[in-house]
């Protein structure tokens, strides 16, 4: 078993490796670079890779191309927020408070990131206040595009009026 998880390790390494070396070269797009991110992100009920892909995306290598190809700034950060944002799921869905400090990265990165409006950057938003256990107004509530994620933030208030304190878990699965 041990050796079999080694193995797992090993390639994703080399995934991780293969995609920084392709972007490096510039036979790669960010585009592809998120897309295959994205993938491995989605490939899991648990976002099992969004650690890994978070690892690669802070890597300095990885930090300085971004910044040389100032075209994909913008995308870059809000593609880190969500990234950041999901390892901050993992770690809240663990009962883990660390989560929370990955919850202020991903919005600072979405604040960054205005090619979509406020919509991502008011859902963190109140799902850090609710973590920090105050009401989300509603005028965050409806900057929220995504229906699903409108709806969490109700839920979220929902939550806090009944039991007056946060549990991720419970109120987020609503």
């Amino acid at each position: 078993m041990e050796k079999l998880e080694q193995t797992s390790n090993q390639e994703n390494n080399n995934k991780y490796e293969s995609l920084k070396e392709e972007l490096s070269e510039g036979s790669i797009s960010f585009e592809d670079v998120r897309d295959r991110l994205l993938k491995l992100d989605q490939s899991t009920p648990s976002r099992d890779a969004s650690e890994e892909n978070l690892n690669f995306l802070r890597d300095p290598q990885v930090v300085a191309l971004i910044q040389k190809k100032t075209e994909f700034l913008e995308e870059y950060q809000g593609f880190v927020s969500f990234t950041e944002f999901h390892v901050a799921q993992r770690l809240m869905m663990n009962d883990s408070q660390d989560g929370i400090e990955h919850f202020k990265k991903a919005l600072e990165s979405a604040q960054m990131d205005t090619r979509f409006g406020e919509s991502w950057a008011a859902y963190v938003e109140g799902t850090l206040l609710y973590l920090e256990g105050k009401e989300i107004p509603e005028e965050i509530i409806v900057k929220v595009v995504e229906s699903r994620n409108a709806e969490i933030l109700s839920n979220f208030n929902r939550g806090l009026k009944k039991r007056g304190t946060p549990l991720y878990e419970e109120d987020y699965g609503k």
